[in-house]
């Protein structure tokens, strides 16, 4: 699956999350699903809630290229209940392997 910078990215319940900014990737002996760390992330721009997101890949379960939106697998209350406003701690500290994602 290709992400473009800027597409829409929506829950599963249909809200709308932000837009695609850039993907953040572990290094491979860090992930650890079970402890929520996970490999990769796609950080989401929100400005109608002022904060962005980032969400473990894992949790995008569709992509429509044509309508440039990517469908998560979970309704916006668990993305708040997951807390994925916070930054994770290996993109905080610069342990992140960053990939610029392709403009549409």
């Amino acid at each position: 699956m290709i992400i473009n910078k800027d597409d829409t990215v929506i829950t599963q319940d249909g809200v709308a999350l932000g837009t695609a900014r850039v993907l953040y990737h572990r290094h491979p002996a860090a992930v650890n699903p079970d402890l929520l760390l996970y490999a990769s992330y796609l950080e989401v721009e929100n400005l109608d809630y002022g904060d962005n997101y980032f969400v473990p890949t894992e949790y995008i379960a569709a992509h429509d290229a044509g309508a440039k939106r990517l469908t998560l697998s979970v309704k916006f209350h668990k993305v708040l209940e997951l807390t994925w406003t916070r930054q994770p701690d290996f993109v905080a500290h610069g342990q992140a392997a960053v990939e610029e994602l392709p403009a549409a």
